[in-house]
């Protein structure tokens, strides 16, 4: 069972600034202050893990907005709360000092750079994909994945995942229950672009077994054979995402790191997980400035269990690149890495909302309220469903894709039973085998 949303039309989806998302991520003391990446990894208990790489833990000077230029630690994880979306928790290591604070590590006092990839969760195991980076060269050492006891979020373990040459696996994740298969998406560097690839293994598996990528024709454990499922190349971090029985790819045009450049996010789509991806369509062209001049923008991410109103959620990073040179292309706040101070606002994420639907018969997305009952909901909960939803089959699962009911609706039952377990949930409708409408269940 994929996870299930309406799909994009249209040839132009005008998004749109959200900033209400943007303002959660506008914290100033007690944690983490900025950074970048920008993961979501929804939780069965309806909290949210963010995932960042760089980041700062220094507080804001309130007066004139500005952090100092030295990021503090290498990686971070915020947990958002179920309900009170403002609430971001910090999950560092506080027992260290320095860059050794950072959430994962290979070891208590190992100081290797590891920046998040995407994860998802499976029982009561959060799975985080993490590269390791080469400091002076920025080149990626090895790919590992870390295993997070749910709910608690402590670290079980981090362990390295094979080598497949210059692929690097886990920047999306899509589980199939369907298939039985888990699909992992990664990027392959080829000189000076990033090209798409995908993986699958066995839902169950060991993550640390070898994966089978997909050919062009088929699959193969030997990743040389892995094909590239769109022409066009991506940006080092990208989504893929699945919709109402379509699959979509959402990348950032790769600007190089350079300000000014990269500015375009598209969207192209498939029938199937290992595409090809095709139609490219521009959602939002990016438009920050600080006095006057771009930044740099990049690493585009979709947020799908945020999607409210037929909108899909959508961040991305800026920065501001240090420029030793007039003119300079960029702001350049820190020429003086030790004596500047940069504007917090220039190296902490952005959201955005693109509008989509299903063109000539519109469904009830996650988020709508369609189905009159009041979210949260309280577990075990008798709920009565309204509207012309009778002589439906309604089905509820968790945001994994695992079926908790099934129940018949009609005019003299129109009740269903709330999951007795606190969570998020996707509850759904079929009429003569058609999806009539799809909404989020809050359970607390």
């Amino acid at each position: 069972m994929l996870f299930i949303m309406t799909q994009f039309v249209n040839a132009q989806l005008p998004g749109y600034p959200d900033q209400v998302f943007t303002e959660y991520f506008r914290l100033n003391s007690g944690g983490w202050t900025a950074g970048d990446a920008t993961i979501s990894v929804p939780l069965p208990d309806g909290r949210t893990i963010w995932l960042f790489g760089d980041s700062y833990l220094a507080d804001v000077n309130t007066i004139n907005n500005t952090l100092p230029c030295l990021f503090q630690i290498r990686n971070c994880m915020l947990v958002q709360d179920s309900v009170n979306l403002n609430q971001l928790t910090t999950y560092i290591d506080d027992s260290q000092t320095g860059v050794l604070r950072s959430t994962f590590k290979l070891g208590p006092d190992d100081p290797a750079i590891l920046w998040p990839g995407h994860g998802f969760t499976d029982a009561d195991t959060a799975y985080i994909f993490l590269d390791e980076i080469d400091g002076a060269t920025m080149d990626n050492l090895g790919t590992y994945i870390a295993r997070l006891q749910l709910p608690s979020l402590s670290i079980n373990s981090i362990n390295p995942l094979p080598a497949y040459g210059e692929i690097q696996s886990g920047r999306a994740v899509i589980t199939d229950t369907a298939t039985g298969y888990r699909y992992i998406y990664g990027n392959r560097l080829n000189w000076i672009v990033w090209e798409p690839v995908i993986a699958r293994t066995l839902i169950g598996t060991n993550l640390e077994a070898p994966y089978q990528f997909y050919t062009g024709s088929g699959w193969s454990f030997n990743h040389n054979l892995a094909a590239n499922i769109s022409s066009d190349p991506v940006s080092p971090g990208f989504s893929v995402i699945a919709m109402n029985g379509k699959f979509y790819l959402i990348t950032q045009e790769n600007g190089y790191l350079t300000c000014g450049l990269g500015r375009e996010i598209y969207v192209y789509e498939s029938d199937k997980p290992w595409g090809p991806f095709i139609n490219q369509t521009l959602v939002y062209t990016i438009e920050d400035t600080f006095n006057g001049n771009y930044l740099l923008t990049y690493n585009a991410q979709a947020h799908p269990s945020f999607t409210e109103n037929d909108e899909l959620l959508i961040s991305y990073n800026l920065n501001d690149w240090v420029d030793t040179l007039q003119p300079y292309i960029c702001p350049s706040q820190c020429i003086n890495l030790s004596r500047d101070r940069l504007d917090a606002d220039t190296y902490r994420p952005k959201f955005i909302r693109v509008p989509f639907n299903t063109g000539v018969s519109i469904q009830p997305t996650i988020g709508t309220s369609t189905l009159l009952f009041q979210n949260p909901v309280q577990r075990g909960s008798l709920i009565r469903i309204t509207g012309n939803h009778t002589n439906c089959t309604i089905r509820i699962t968790d945001l994994s894709g695992r079926v908790y009911s099934l129940a018949n609706l009609n005019s003299t039952n129109p009740l269903i039973t709330a999951p007795g377990k606190p969570g998020v949930y996707i509850l759904q409708g079929f009429r003569d085998g058609q999806v009539v409408f799809t909404e989020k269940m809050v359970v607390h």
